[in-house]
C-alpha cells in the first residue's frame, strides 16, 4: 500500500478514536443530548466520613470547586492534580472509597459537572422490585426519593462499579424498562444533596410548586420548588 496512504488512514483512524472518546451523551425525553468531555478536569467525590481521605486529599490537590452535598465532599481538580495523587504512595488504597467522574460542556458551551448520582422513574410502583434488581446487579446503591414525585428514585454509584453514573443512566434507559434515567448534571453554583433529582441541563424546564401547580420561572418568591424534576429553593 502507498506510504502516504497509510499515513492518511493512521491518522482518519486517531481522529476517530480522539473523538469517540472526547463525546458523551444522556436522554432526555428519549433524546441522545451531547456533551463534550472536559479532559482537563476530574470530580473527586469522597464519603463524608473518611475524614482521614479528605485531609490527604486536600493536602496534596488544589481544589478548584466544591461542589455542596449531604452525603460526599465533591471535588473538582486539574487533571495533572489529579496524575501527581495517582503516583502517591497511599492513593491505591484511598481510591478504593472514592468515586471518579468527569467534567464536561453543553451543546450551549456550559461547564457541568457529573456528580455520583442518577436519577430514574418508574412505570409504575409495581416496577420499584426491577428498579431494586437492576440497581443490585449493576452495583447500584438507591438512596432514596422525592415524596412530591414518588416514581423518581435517586441511585448512586459505588467505588465498585466500572461505568459512570452517565453510563449507568443510559443503560438504564436502553433497557426500556423504565419511563426515564438521567444523571445528576450540576454547575459550581448550584448545591445538591440526595433528594435531588436531575433532567436536562439546557432544555426548557416548566417549574412547579410543592403542591404542583405551575408557576412562573422569573418571578419565584421565597421556597421550594421542583423544575425539571430538580428541587431548587429560592431565598
Amino acid at each position: 500500500m502507498n506510504r502516504k496512504l497509510v499515513i492518511v488512514l493512521l491518522f482518519a483512524i486517531i481522529c476517530s478514536l480522539h473523538a469517540s472518546a472526547q463525546t458523551a451523551f444522556y436522554y432526555h425525553q428519549g433524546k441522545k443530548i451531547p456533551l463534550t468531555l472536559n479532559a482537563n478536569k476530574v470530580c473527586v467525590s469522597i464519603p463524608k466520613d473518611c475524614d482521614e481521605i479528605i485531609e490527604r486529599f486536600r493536602a496534596n490537590a488544589q481544589v478548584l470547586t466544591t461542589i455542596k452535598d449531604e452525603a460526599f465532599d465533591i471535588f473538582v481538580i486539574a487533571q495533572t492534580d489529579y496524575e501527581k495523587l495517582t503516583s502517591l504512595e497511599f492513593w491505591a488504597e484511598d481510591v478504593r472509597s472514592v468515586i471518579l467522574t468527569s467534567s464536561y460542556f453543553t451543546e450551549n458551551g456550559k461547564e457541568v459537572f457529573a456528580t455520583p448520582y442518577l436519577n430514574v422513574r418508574l412505570k409504575k410502583e409495581e416496577d420499584m422490585n426491577l428498579l431494586s434488581s437492576y440497581a443490585e446487579k449493576s452495583k447500584l446503591k438507591i438512596v432514596g426519593h422525592s415524596p412530591s414525585m414518588p416514581l423518581w428514585y435517586i441511585l448512586t454509584v459505588t467505588p465498585d462499579n466500572d461505568h459512570s453514573p452517565l453510563e449507568c443512566a443510559n443503560l438504564l434507559w436502553e433497557s426500556g424498562v423504565f419511563a426515564a434515567s438521567t444523571p445528576d448534571l450540576c454547575d459550581s453554583d448550584e448545591e445538591i444533596n440526595s433528594v435531588n433529582l436531575t433532567n436536562s441541563i439546557d432544555s426548557p424546564q416548566e417549574t412547579f410548586d410543592l403542591q404542583g401547580r405551575k408557576v412562573s420561572k422569573k418571578h419565584l418568591p421565597k421556597g421550594v420548588y421542583i423544575r425539571g424534576g430538580r428541587k431548587i429553593v429560592t431565598k
